[in-house]
């Protein structure tokens, strides 16, 4: 029983799967590394020989696949060859193959058996008779010759409608088993892909509602866009608008299906600005003489001491918080605090201290 577990899976395509998920790889990261696409590498897994291109890069395809994930790829081209062969038929490199054997065959000149030495020839052929019909022979030969030479200059007129006749040159070589055996992406590309690789994507926005651009080029409809088809391409620049916000843009490899975010923040007004400035500071308004003393700092005589004066009607302080206000006359200091007006720090002649934090 424990045999049966550990023996590898039997059909190449599911020995490949297990490999690669024993390897924590997805099929878009293993068509990153082995620079085959996608749909070819599911093929193979599923076992779809039909949907492979030419049996000389599918063998490619299979020896990539293995050095990605550290196989022996000998045993695996084997397994491939023998399930392409019995789902498709004789692969177009085993009809090159049975042609070379074929014309090996045709050139190798006769048979052993017809090189065997002739046997001697008979005495009776070096008589006189011999010698006058071997002249006699020599004789017709020159007259047929002669007859062939007057005829021979004439220039012989083309048949018409007739076949064409090939050159070496017309006919282009066919690659070797392993020609593209290389793991140069360029070369890799231009062998395993027709047209750029799509994935999909979705474009998600915070507040949702945007209009978004790739690289310059505006997708149709508003986010959140979902399932979006995109060439894939590292280094996108993904761009959101939306009205009442500052647009935002990042930067984003599109390499593989999946999900892009974006936050646009709203547009800061003037209104905004100066609340956001006021809400961290206060202002002192003297209307009626009184002893003012204002410090750094949460208590009095502590930290920085920003004034420390008699302070007349008409005067007026504005700090940035935290302070320490200590007046002689709360009533004649008024406070706005935030922007908000919060009266007279206290009664007339009453003599205390507040502090005023974030």
């Amino acid at each position: 029983m424990s045999d049966a577990i550990d023996r590898p899976p039997e059909r190449l395509g599911a020995r490949l799967k297990l490999a690669r998920e024993g390897a924590d790889l997805g099929l878009s990261e293993l068509a990153r590394k082995t620079h085959v696409r996608r749909a070819y590498l599911e093929a193979l897994e599923e076992g779809r020989y039909a949907e492979l291109p030419e049996d000389v890069y599918a063998r490619n395809f299979v020896r990539l696949y293995a050095q990605a994930l550290d196989l022996e790829p000998a045993p695996l081209l084997e397994l491939y060859q023998h399930e392409r062969r019995a789902a498709v038929g004789t692969t177009t490199l085993e009809l090159q193959l049975d042609r070379d054997r074929r014309l090996a065959n045709d050139t190798a000149g006769p048979a052993p058996a017809a090189r065997r030495r002739a046997p001697a020839l008979p005495a009776w052929l070096f008589g006189p008779w011999p010698t006058t019909l071997v002249l006699v022979a020599v004789v017709v030969g020159l007259a047929v010759w002669g007859f062939d030479r007057l005829f021979a200059s004439a220039p012989t007129p083309p048949l018409a409608n007739g076949p064409s006749v090939s050159t070496d040159a017309d006919i282009a070589p066919t690659p070797p088993a392993d020609a593209t055996a290389t793991t140069d992406p360029a070369a890799d590309d231009a062998a395993t892909t027709v047209a750029e690789e799509i994935v999909r994507v979705d474009v998600i926005t915070v507040p949702a509602g945007a209009t978004v651009t790739i690289d310059g080029f505006p997708l149709p409809g508003r986010t959140p866009l979902v399932d979006l088809p995109v060439t894939a391409r590292a280094g996108r620049v993904v761009r959101a608008e939306l009205e009442g916000h500052d647009p935002v843009e990042e930067r984003v490899d599109l390499l593989a299906d999946g999900r892009v975010e974006l936050t646009l923040s709203p547009v800061a007004t003037e209104e905004a600005a100066a609340g956001e400035v006021a809400a961290g500071r206060v202002v002192l308004t003297v209307t009626d003489a009184s002893w003012l003393e204002v410090y750094r700092s949460a208590a009095r005589n502590e930290g920085e001491r920003l004034v420390y004066t008699t302070a007349q009607p008409g005067a007026s302080y504005e700090f940035a918080l935290p302070v320490f206000v200590y007046v002689g006359n709360a009533a004649g200091v008024r406070v706005n605090l935030g922007g908000q007006d919060l009266g007279p720090m206290g009664a007339p002649g009453a003599v205390l201290g507040r502090a005023f934090g974030p």
